[in-house]
């Protein structure tokens, strides 16, 4: 008996085509019920339906769980309209086809096809048309794309969704219109910006101020569908950089933003400002023309590379984290003395003492804190090296005992065996008590090779962390490190991760730990832990 699933897809464009979605899914439903109900031996057990999911990749939602359920056993058979159903990119398509389907016994009924794998198999003509609809998508994607340019170079604003500081027309398509509100906040950040204010500090007025940021003033002001359902509602500085470089603003219309190496592929590589073809004019502008070069201005003379203004990322990026928050800290700037001072909580930063509390260490502390934890791991580690190979010296007459041991039961065994197989030919044993026989003693010898293989990759754990304890320490030829020898090379070596606290108190992560701390290695002293 065959437990089926019918799946059933169809994308945006397809359902815009023929008017009204549930039709398609509906008649594609019913046509592989029809065929359920004429034979005798298939049940339908789940129906499986992509709702405006594009055939161009197999990371569909109700598809997944359709893998899932064949992996589950719960369904060997799959039924669909047509091939073009499964997918229409053609090597995954063949792949699922050709591969995946029978090596998992899946019985795959293909109704417009007239392809069924329990009667015949996966041959050329199914290759060509899958082929054929890979051929169908590039075009199709083609024709998409070209339509999308032609009516943004007419001045259009095709996206669903307007930006910040627009609404949609509802009168002339594809037309932006200038919400009072939310462009007078686009001009306040323009302002700001010009007047020497960072996106960080723009970000914290705004929300001191209780300004809705975009997605929370479009789902709940607007109330225009917008499907916001993540973060806190709050500016942050990656939405208020996205506005400072729009020139949507200044009344132009982007023709393209972006560049797609291939239709198949989700990547998307951006085009930089500078090269974007325009279409100026094409609504009502917030920013002018002028402001928003001099903004753009800004941002390139403020642009900073790497994570210092002298163009060197300090040591501990990426290994650096607030205890309290788990966010990256960053260098703390002091005006006063036109320097850095040490490391504080990125979050509170950027935010504010209202979602992070204050929390810093100097550079000087940190380091004394860093230097004294890694001397208290490798001290620990040397201990440790000792103990194991003492321990691997002591046990090593015991297991070579064991080992002998065994070779010498699997030499007896096989000699039995070749004694029974002789009083076999010579009529002494029956047939079946010679099979038995020789069972037995195949039996044991394979479980006497596994104990043996045991002891074997036991004895080469036991090296391997030898070895690599050995490699480890052999980097630091001295007793003890000091913080000139603590370059960023010595950190990443080390180190996996460090959490900063308001207290003064670190918690370490090495990559390698200590025996008696297999997995983290927390140290303590005055204010390491």
């Amino acid at each position: 008996m065959y437990q089926a699933g019918i799946y059933c897809r169809v994308s945006i464009e397809e359902q815009n085509k023929e008017g009204e979605y549930s039709n398609s899914i509906h008649s594609q439903i019913q046509m592989a019920r029809d065929y359920i109900a004429e034979q005798n031996d298939i049940t339908e057990v789940r129906v499986y339906v992509d709702d405006g999911f594009s055939g161009s990749n197999f990371d569909r939602t109700e598809f997944r769980r359709m893998l899932a359920d064949i992996e589950l056993r719960t369904i060997n058979m799959v039924i669909f309209k047509d091939v073009s159903r499964l997918g229409r990119e053609h090597i995954d398509t063949n792949y699922y086809l050709g591969k995946y389907f029978p090596e998992k016994r899946i019985r795959v009924v293909s109704l417009l096809d007239n392809y069924d794998s329990m009667a015949s198999t996966y041959d050329e003509l199914l290759e060509i048309k899958t082929l054929l609809n890979d051929m169908y998508l590039r075009d199709t994607s083609r024709k998409i794309k070209t339509t999308i340019q032609t009516k943004r170079s007419m001045g259009e604003y095709t996206p669903k969704q307007p930006p910040f500081g627009y609404v949609k027309s509802k009168t002339v398509h594809n037309h932006l219109e200038v919400d009072p509100y939310a462009a007078e906040v686009v001009g306040r950040i323009y302002r700001m910006y010009r007047n020497g204010f960072g996106c960080s500090v723009i970000c914290r007025v705004l929300n001191e101020d209780q300004i809705p940021c975009p997605a929370k003033y479009k789902k709940e002001v607007l109330k225009n569908g917008y499907a916001w359902d993540v973060g806190k509602g709050l500016w942050t500085p990656a939405t208020v950089r996205g506005i400072l470089k729009n020139p949507i603003y200044t009344g132009a219309v982007v023709i393209r933003k972006y560049n797609k190496p291939s239709y198949k592929l989700k990547y998307k590589k951006a085009i930089p400002l500078e090269e974007m073809e325009l279409v100026p004019d094409a609504h009502e502008a917030i920013i002018s023309k002028e402001e928003f070069d001099q903004v753009q201005q800004i941002r390139q003379e403020r642009r900073i590379p790497y994570f210092d203004r002298n163009k060197e990322p300090h040591k501990y990026v990426g290994l650096l984290f607030c205890g309290k928050c788990k966010t990256a800290m960053r260098k703390r700037y002091l005006a006063s003395h036109n320097s850095y001072d040490g490391y504080m909580c990125g979050f509170h930063q950027k935010m504010g003492q209202n979602y992070c509390e204050l929390n810093h260490i100097t550079f000087e502390k940190l380091d004394e804190l860093v230097v004294f934890a890694i001397n208290q791991q490798l001290k620990q580690m040397r201990t440790d090296l000792k103990k194991l190979e003492t321990q691997i010296g002591q046990r090593k007459p015991d297991v070579d005992s064991k080992v002998t041991r065994l070779h010498a039961k699997i030499e007896r065994n096989t000699e039995y065996r070749k004694r029974a197989y002789e009083q076999f030919m010579d009529e002494i044993l029956s047939k079946e008590e010679f099979l038995e026989l020789k069972q037995m003693y195949e039996n044991e010898n394979r479980q006497y090779q596994k104990e043996l293989e045991k002891l074997k990759q036991e004895e080469q754990e036991q090296q391997a962390t030898v070895n690599t304890t050995k490699v480890w320490l052999d980097n630091f030829s001295q007793r003890k490190l000091t913080v000139k020898q603590m370059t960023r090379e010595v950190l990443v070596e080390l180190i996996d991760k460090i959490y900063v606290y308001p207290d003064q108190k670190i918690d370490i992560y090495f990559k390698f730990a200590s025996e008696k701390n297999s997995a983290n290695v927390i140290i303590q002293k005055d204010g390491v832990m």
